[in-house]
């Protein structure tokens, strides 16, 4: 019992600032009163944020109202001292703690402003810029998991948001969240979303046998989650009218570029007109494909006067072009 009474004593005498000596045990001149509970804010509170100070001298008063105590605590959190606690962190600051009357509980709590911005807005401030980054597509957005709420410090809040990996229609699209605080960066939180984009994609109206011409009526178009589809797929009918269909096709089948190939404009054997031109002379000459061709593909076609084998472009079903 003794023992804890001479160290409470030590304690109270520490905080006091009365081991001195001599004239300097003068008349207390100001009183400091810490508060049972204080909630603080910022990076650091100080003796001023958690004790009322008054006295008659006026710069002494301001010096320890500035005295840096700790770390404030993260928002919403608090922590609790006593006299011990807060007499070992005065006795570090280089500052008189003489003459003063001290009024500390014996415990005392520090707690940390905050506001909470909900998982649901946090959720809906990420959606729509991810629907303001897709403004007119076709799209179904769902959220892949709901986050917890997010504990700030009081400010103005302003988010920060990218998609940093690019929006993906077959895997997950991710929206990291960068939060400031009163224009300081605080946290960074990251959402996934499952992003269904669809669109009219061409497919075949009808049957279609192998070799035969695309037209504008055996095609028609349908709404198709394009994350689901092969590549290659069309959207624009102009793309596809006058193609060859390489194979035959079902009704219903989606359109691809491997499934279609331009139409053959020259066959072997056939007569042709070799169209030479360097600047602006042209030289004409009648030949024959060796090969066939399609359009603006290169063909060996073979000159009729010289009996000279050569490479051209095939431009028409009649013409093939070189360059001398």
């Amino acid at each position: 019992m003794k023992s804890n009474l001479y160290r409470l004593t030590m304690v109270i005498l520490c905080v006091a600032g009365i081991f001195f000596t001599g004239d300097k045990a003068a008349a207390q001149e100001l009183t400091v009163a810490v508060a049972a509970e204080s909630q603080v804010t910022g990076q650091y509170y100080t003796l001023g944020d958690i004790a009322s100070i008054s006295g008659g001298d006026g710069g002494r008063i301001a010096a320890l109202r500035e005295v840096r105590i700790g770390r404030v605590p993260a928002p919403g959190q608090s922590y609790v001292l006593n006299a011990e606690i807060l007499g070992a962190r005065l006795n570090m600051a280089p500052i008189d703690l003489t003459g003063i009357a001290w009024q500390i509980p014996s415990q005392f709590k520090i707690t940390a402003l905050s506001q909470s911005i909900g998982s649901a807005q946090l959720i809906a401030e990420a959606e729509k810029y991810l629907r303001n980054r897709l403004a007119g597509a076709d799209v179904i957005i769902t959220p892949m998991e709901q986050p917890t709420d997010i504990v700030l410090p009081p400010g103005n809040v302003v988010y920060n948001m990218e998609i940093p990996y690019g929006v993906k229609y077959n895997s997950p699209t991710y929206v990291t969240t960068g939060i400031l605080v009163s224009g300081q960066p605080f946290t960074v939180v990251k959402f996934r979303f499952d992003v269904k984009k669809y669109e009219q994609v061409a497919v075949t109206g009808r049957m279609i046998a192998g070799g035969e011409i695309l037209t504008a009526d055996s095609v028609i178009f349908e709404r198709r989650d394009i994350g689901k589809l092969k590549p290659g797929y069309f959207t624009n009918i102009d793309k596809i009218v006058g193609l060859t269909v390489k194979r035959q096709l079902a009704p219903g089948m989606l359109l691809t570029d491997t499934l279609l190939d331009q139409p053959t404009l020259v066959r072997r054997g056939n007569i042709v007109s070799i169209v030479a031109k360097n600047g602006g002379v042209v030289i004409t000459t009648p030949g024959v494909a060796m090969e066939n061709g399609s359009e603006n593909e290169f063909i060996r076609v073979r000159n009729a006067s010289s009996k000279k084998i050569i490479t051209g472009r095939v431009v028409d079903e009649n013409t093939i072009q070189i360059h001398f």
